[in-house]
Parts: C-alpha cells; structure tokens; sequence
C-alpha cells in the first residue's frame, strides 16, 4: 500500500490543469469518478492502519482497487493521466529523500472540498462595493438576492450518493477552513428567479432546500450552516438561504427579535418568487431557532396552495428548536399545515438556550419538550431530549448525525416517522409525539 502513498497529493496537483481542460458535463463526471475513488480508498486506509500490522488481504485489495480506479479515471481522459503518473513520480522521488520515517509537508493526507453555491436573499442593507460578501452586516435595508459560494470540507462517507452537477471539487491545504469564498454579482429578482432555474435545469429533480437562520448569526455564518446542512443531507436540489439582519452578537436578542418580525414581507415576497418563477416543483424549508418566528408569520399570511397553476408546492417544512411563543406557535399552525406535503416540529426538554428565550418572554417556547409539548394531527413532533446534542441543547439539527440521518431520511426518501431509523411513538392525551431513544 506504500506505493499510493502520494495518491491523494498527485491528484490535487494536477487538478489545475484538469479544471483548464475539461468544463461542464465532462469535467462533472470525472469529479464524481474521482471524489467515489478518493472516498473508497481513504477509507480503506483508515481500516489498514487499524489492522496494521495484520492487515488483511481485502483490505489491501480495496485499498488497491480504489487507487487504481481514480488511475483509471484520469488514464481515460488522455493526456490526464499521463499528468497523473509525472506528479505521482515526482512526489514519490522527494518522499524518498525524507527517509521512510518523515513524510513531507505536501504529503498532506486531506486536502478536498467542495465548492457549494448557496443562493440568497436578506434584507440586510446591501455591503459597499468591493467588500464582498462579509459587508452583508446588521444593518436593515431591502430585499436583495445574490449567489454565495461556500468551501465545505470533504469527509463524506462512502456509499453516499453523488454531488450536484453545479457543485465544484478543489484541493487545498488547509481543509479545516470551510469559509465563504466570495459571491457572483448581486441579482435582481429576475436574474436570480433565472440562476436558480438554470440550477433546476441541470439537476436530477426540481426541488429546492431553503434554510432560516436563528438568532445570533451573521450572514458568512448563516450561508456556512446552509451549505453544511445541504452537504450532511446530501442534499441534490438548489440550495437557497434567507438571512434577515440579525445583529450577530449574543447580547442583541431583544433587537433581533424585532429585526426577524420586519422581515416577515420580504420573506414573502422571496417565497413567492423562488415557488412562481423558477420552475421548481417542490421546495422544502428548514427554520432553526427564531427563524420559525419568520417561518410561520410568512406562511401565516401567505397560503402557498393558492398561488398560480404551474407554481412549485411546499414539500417538508421542519421548524427546529422553534423560539416561538408556543400559544402563538399552536394558534398559526391551522393556516400552515394544509400547504405542505409534511409539517415537522423539533423539540427537546434540555434546550438551554429555549429555557433562557422562555425566562426573558415569560412564556414557554414551542421548541420545549416536557409536558407542554405540542401535538396536534398534521403535525410531525419529535422529540430529541435523549439524544444530548451539544453544550446548550440547542443546535442538534446541524449538529447531530441522528437528527441528520432523521432529516435525510425525510427529505431524501419522503419517510413517516414509523418509517425512519430510531423512533418510536410516545402516548400524549392528544394522540402521540416521537422520541428518540437514548441510544441513538
């Protein structure tokens, strides 16, 4: 196995000339071939160094046989591969002066990620010119669109399926940065209506993702969790985020409690044109945090079913760790449940940040579990109080890999509840919730 050592190195040195030669469908293709290669034999590896010093033949096998297919992959794309084998001799040439103990600096053994479009709307004021995506600060302004592009490290496991076509691979050395690199010109309506069209266009469906953040949230940091919540799901539509002027800093709850509720129309108004000029057919939404207070104020006032003939439909709306009044919460969910294909509600008893949100509005929030927790029919609630997730209980719907695979689980396959991995039903005097046992 020693003699892949350099594979993944070789590779991302010759990427650059690869991106100059090929481009579109073809460029797409070899980037899957490559990425399911590249997965299969870090994988293998990681079983080799567990196994070391016995490995077994079939481990070294598919070691093998995953290196000598990302080969492959570029020896049928002439002159790729011949690129390959001269990149390959010369990192294993300098690795031979290093002695067999030190590896060298460009052995670096992670160097991938994926480049994920995010298209946007805000009504954060619009940053200066030049300055770029992180000029999208707290300031209120109007409804803008645009397209952000997100690096997100690559560690997907093997067997998953492939990327979107309009996704990019790249190599770099410092994999651990998944930051937003930069923005294409900011549209206008129609621009973006069409971008997002074009997307559909490519894609094996004509469906879209949209994700609301929660308070305390800059823009980079709201556009980072929508293409890392697309990537965890594996998501192949059109990834979109809305971001409203969140102030970003943990002091600011009051302010951003009235900065979430003025964006209430423009949401609306960006719902309405992603769902009547786009040509999607299903658009799934996920609102984290006081996001659901934008979420359910929009569609509220906003009956989605009702729009034109030829308009995409609500498919799965997921309120997450909602910050909402829950009397509020349960009083607008009759207007909401008919306009989608499937209404799930996140909740959890050990929420910290909901019990901070419930002592400063002195009622309790619709993401609390417990006793109050809110079951009405039309209304998938689960309940993830057994899972732990992290320090405030509070972000597990990015965070955790149950509340992942959950979501998958729905949003790819369109599975109930009684369908999906490690749930199980909970009686409650108005019918029954699900829970996810301690183990999982």
């Amino acid at each position: 196995m020693e003699q892949w050592g350099p594979l993944v190195p070789a590779v991302a040195g010759v990427w650059p000339r690869v991106e100059d030669r090929l481009a579109g469908h073809e460029l797409s293709a070899l980037e899957d071939e490559v990425l399911a290669g590249l997965r299969a034999y870090e994988a293998a590896t990681e079983r080799a160094a567990a196994e070391a010093p016995g490995v077994t033949p079939e481990t070294f096998d598919a070691v093998d046989d995953a290196a000598r297919a990302v080969e492959a992959a570029l020896q049928a794309r002439p002159p790729l591969g011949r690129w390959l084998g001269e990149e390959f001799d010369r990192l294993a040439d300098g690795r031979e002066r290093f002695g067999p103990e030190a590896a060298p600096d460009h052995w670096t053994p992670f160097l991938r990620s994926l480049l994920v479009p995010v298209m946007y709307a805000t009504d954060r004021a619009e940053p200066d010119e030049g300055v770029g995506l992180a000029g999208y600060g707290s300031r209120r302004g109007e409804l803008s669109y645009g397209q952000a592009t997100v690096s997100v490290p690559d560690d997907r496991p093997v067997g998953s399926a492939g990327k979107p076509r309009w996704w990019r691979l790249r190599f770099r050395p410092d994999p651990a940065k998944d930051v937003v690199l930069g923005a294409t010109d900011r549209a206008d309506a129609d621009d973006f209506a069409r971008r997002v069209r074009t997307q559909l266009d490519h894609g094996t469906d004509r469906k879209a993702l949209v994700f609301v953040h929660g308070y305390n949230v800059t823009f980079a940091d709201a556009a980072r969790q929508a293409a890392q919540i697309a990537y965890d799901l594996n998501f192949t539509g059109v990834i979109l985020l809305y971001s409203w002027a969140s102030k970003g800093a943990l002091l600011d709850y009051p302010a951003d409690g009235e900065a979430v509720r003025r964006a209430v129309p423009f949401f609306r108004t960006f719902l309405r044109t992603l769902l009547t000029g786009t040509g999607v057919h299903e658009v799934h939404v996920i609102a984290h945090s006081m996001g659901n207070r934008l979420l359910t104020d929009a569609l509220a006032g906003l009956d989605t079913s009702s729009l034109p003939t030829g308009s995409g439909r609500l498919g799965h709306v997921v309120f997450a760790a909602p910050d909402v009044d829950r009397d509020v919460f349960s009083q607008l969910l009759p207007a909401i449940l008919g306009q989608s294909r499937t209404a799930t509600l996140y909740v959890s008893d050990k929420d910290r940040a909901l019990s901070a949100a419930r002592r400063l509005a002195d009622f309790p929030r619709a993401g609390q579990g417990g006793t109050g927790v809110i079951v009405v029919p039309g209304l998938d609630t689960v309940d993830v109080t057994e899972l732990g997730a992290d320090l405030l209980g509070h972000s597990y719907v990015a965070n955790h890999a149950s509340v992942l695979a959950d979501l998958q689980g729905l949003f790819r396959h369109g599975r109930r509840p009684d369908e999906r991995f490690g749930l199980s039903r909970s009686p409650h005097p108005a019918g029954h919730y699900w829970s996810f046992s301690p183990q999982n």
